[in-house]
């Protein structure tokens, strides 16, 4: 008998999209599964459609609870497992029917406890953009786990040609249950820390001893429009990008010397302050009567940003990034603007 596999998906009024989400995990190749429905609070008919799937599905299990956001509600999916190995899919999303099977296809074959995929992004007008992994087909033991994976999901080093190779998602694996279990980890709030992905990465990751990467995208993302969660601007978000840099430094250090990962933690930080410029100018275009002038003089005279600006070789940067990043260092304001709405004309989505 194969293992049980816990599938569990965090629903929040979702139910426009929760059906298709549903029937890619029910009709899955791969069939010994434990379908676990957590309705976070929802306000329209999701909770109900729950109820409803769970008629059709005996391996549907379903809890409601309060609203606490979809950090804690992964953790009552992760309370309620009793699979083997869990996958995370997010209700808005869904996964091709060979998804759970070639993961652990993957676990069975080379003894793997960790089993990574590709993944596509579909937006409302049916175009899909495919991402399959960096890693093709490869497998990683030991330190290469945390260094060649973990790290790289964080940021490059400043000759890195993007900021990143890997996406710090955990709906792009099998996870083992018995890590989980072992070490009691779990999701911390995106209401306290802007991403709860990497947290658990880094605490789990840590104590991985060999992962796969398939090279196929298996995750099929939903990219809404420009009013989605990811696309906002939040005047917040800048203090909470700080705060995650400082918590992602905080939890490497327990186990990495800081030479191991400062570059990258300094390299994903400026990113961030770029994503920060980035929907400041976004939210000019939507509303005019927003200056983002100030707020992008704000965080270039930030005390941690010329900390971090002072003492990082950006330099080494791709022409691009090194670009902005002078724009940082030397607090030019309207510049490191142009070169946003530069990019966003050509309709770049990054530097």
């Amino acid at each position: 008998m194969h293992d049980l596999i816990s599938v569990v998906v965090p629903v929040y009024n979702v139910e426009k999209y929760l059906l298709k989400c549903f029937e890619s995990i029910s009709k899955q190749t791969y069939t010994n599964l434990e379908i676990i429905l957590v309705d976070d609070g929802s306000k329209d008919t999701s909770g109900k459609m729950c109820d409803d799937l769970k008629l059709l599905d005996d391996r549907v299990i379903v809890v409601h609870k309060k609203n606490a956001g979809l950090g804690y509600a992964r953790n009552t999916g992760l309370e309620m497992a009793s699979g083997k190995y869990v996958l995370f899919v997010d209700s808005d999303d869904y996964i091709e029917e060979n998804m759970v099977s070639r993961l652990y296809q993957r676990i069975v074959k080379y003894g793997v406890d960790t089993s990574f995929c590709g993944y596509s992004i579909f937006f409302e007008d049916e175009k899909t953009i495919k991402k399959c992994s960096y890693y093709a087909d490869s497998i990683f033991e030991e330190e290469d786990v945390v260094e060649k994976v973990l790290l790289e999901m964080i940021a490059g080093l400043p000759n890195a040609k993007v900021d990143f190779i890997i996406p710090m998602s955990v709906c792009l694996a099998l996870y083992s249950m018995d890590i989980i279990r072992d070490y009691s980890i779990r999701f911390p709030s995106e209401r306290e820390y802007i991403s709860e992905d990497i947290v658990f990465d880094i605490a789990y990751l840590q104590h991985s001893n060999k992962v796969s990467y398939v090279s196929d995208a298996l995750y099929n993302y939903r990219q809404n429009s420009s009013g989605s969660l990811t696309h906002v601007f939040r005047s917040d978000e800048f203090d909470r990008q700080k705060l995650m840099y400082l918590k992602i430094n905080a939890e490497l250090c327990t186990f990495f010397h800081k030479s191991k990962y400062e570059l990258r933690t300094m390299r994903y930080f400026l990113g961030r302050v770029r994503t920060c410029v980035d929907k400041a100018v976004s939210a000019n275009e939507f509303d005019p009567s927003f200056n983002p002038i100030s707020y992008v003089k704000h965080i270039f005279g930030d005390e941690m940003v010329r900390r971090i600006i002072n003492v990082y070789p950006y330099k080494k940067n791709p022409l691009k990034i090194r670009l902005f990043n002078a724009c940082i260092r030397y607090r030019l304001t309207h510049a490191a603007i142009w070169l946003t709405k530069l990019r966003r004309s050509r309709g770049n989505n990054r530097f």
